[in-house]
């Protein structure tokens, strides 16, 4: 849409332009009389000065002229057809260049000839397929625009290229004349070879330094996203190798612990006679935690170990594993009734919530804050609503929170995309809103499956 607009106001302004082109003449009729009159004085006192003024004046006064017609005409075509790098716009952009040009003849009754515009616009085109299509387009294009045909009516003034059609019109003609009486052709045309020398090479030189930064830009982004690519790449490699040293090390945990449940049993065996009643409420209790650990290691090591556990339960499991005693914030749990079991790998699934609650809790920075997290069913999702009033994620960091590696803090950037993986791999989907200054809110939507049929209270 703002595209769209764009191009509607390039269009509007081109075609305004031209009509003042074509209006510009009339209203600069003092200065063509200003123009004729220096030339008759320089021809009256042999002032070669007085036409050095009159050519200058006529170089600025058709270099405008001509200025507003070619810019009118090069934003009237990229509005119609929305792309300056084909052959469609050259077409059109030249066809309203020209045809702009002889309804100026048309108007004013000037000789002016087809074939200098041609080779200008023939000029144009080229310099113009160096110009980056960006922001400033428009903008290097007038600059360019404004140097050429500098050079190009300084041509008009150099008189053995009026053979060639160059100053055809009548105010050319006469300041050539001029030239040829008071200094016999020498001063039009050593100096306007120069000036046109200088001005054709300005724009050149401009055309090519723009088209030099602009792929010093473009290969300096390209080595930028290269090197993003690069350091999130290294970022997987290292959590990999993380991943795998974890769950070598929780692995291995196993083995004492089957260690210790044997030596539990032996020693159960051993004082099954007891009367102790003590004693055997604490080696069952033992084994007890013994065999719980077994089975936090066994989801740890298992994504796909999955479990049917209530919702209070697992809220419960997850507010026990947080710091809150040293906090002022205020944590209010909402759970709506009769929800069904869900079916979750309890430790990962917690480590997720508890991510999520974690960077809440951070995020006040031991100030006073409230968090609110409501659950209820919606449809055939389980919502897990997390709710803070903290200070909020900015804007431009939303849809980058949840790439490997991000973050605003010095930590290793793997908390929401580990709670984004997690949740994935539960079939849900997670998503957040936030307004800088006022809440943040995550939201996961965890699918109801048929196996869950028990129901909470």
């Amino acid at each position: 849409m703002n595209e769209y607009k764009n191009y509607t106001i390039a269009g509007l302004t081109g075609g305004i332009l031209l009509v003042y082109g074509f209006c510009f003449p009339n209203l600069s009729s003092d200065w063509s009389f200003f123009i004729i009159s220096r030339i008759q004085a320089s021809m009256d006192i042999m002032d070669s000065g007085q036409l050095l003024i009159a050519s200058f004046a006529y170089i600025a006064r058709n270099g405008i002229i001509y200025f507003l017609l070619y810019f009118g005409a090069v934003l009237l075509a990229s509005s119609i057809t929305k792309n300056t790098n084909s052959l469609v716009f050259q077409s059109i952009y030249t066809m309203i260049t020209t045809g702009s040009v002889i309804v100026l003849n048309q108007i004013y009754q000037e000789s002016a000839a087809l074939a200098p515009h041609l080779i200008s616009l023939g000029i144009l085109l080229i310099l113009q397929s160096y110009i980056p299509k960006q922001r400033h387009y428009f903008l290097t294009y007038s600059v360019i625009l404004l140097f050429l045909l500098t050079a190009m009516q300084c041509l008009h003034l150099i008189p053995f290229l009026s053979g060639w059609t160059f100053g055809a019109d009548d105010i050319a003609v006469s300041l050539k004349a001029a030239d040829s009486f008071i200094t016999e052709d020498q001063l039009f045309t050593t100096l306007f070879f120069v000036f046109f020398t200088i001005f054709f090479i300005i724009a050149v030189i401009f055309t090519l330094l723009v088209h030099l930064f602009n792929v010093q830009i473009t290969t300096l982004k390209k080595y930028q996203l290269q090197e993003k690519e690069l350091e999130e790449t290294r970022f997987a490699l290292t959590e990999s190798k993380v991943y795998q040293e974890i769950h070598t090390l929780v692995h291995d945990l196993k083995t004492p612990l089957v260690s210790v449940n044997g030596l539990i049993s032996l020693i159960g065996l051993k004082y099954e006679a007891s009367d102790d009643s003590k004693l055997k409420d604490y080696l069952n209790r033992v084994d007890h935690s013994i065999q719980k650990m077994n089975d936090m290691i066994s989801e740890i090591l298992y994504e796909n170990i999955k479990k049917e556990i209530g919702i209070e339960e697992f809220l419960r499991y997850v507010v026990s594993h947080l710091a809150l005693d040293d906090q002022k914030i205020q944590l209010d749990i909402n759970i709506a009734k009769n929800l069904p079991y869900i079916r979750i790998n309890k430790i990962r699934f917690a480590r997720a919530i508890s991510n999520l609650l974690e960077n809440a809790i951070i995020s006040f920075q031991g100030k006073e804050g409230k968090i609110e997290i409501d659950v209820k069913q919606v449809n055939n999702d389980i919502l897990f609503k997390i709710k803070d009033n903290g200070p909020g994620i900015q804007e431009d960091h939303l849809l980058e929170i949840w790439k490997e590696g991000f973050t605003t803090k010095d930590s290793s950037g793997i908390g929401l995309s580990f709670v984004k993986r997690v949740v994935e791999n539960h079939q849900g989907r997670v998503s957040v809103t936030s307004t800088a200054g006022s809440h943040t809110q995550m939201e996961i939507f965890l699918p109801v499956l048929p196996q869950e049929g028990s129901l909470t209270k």
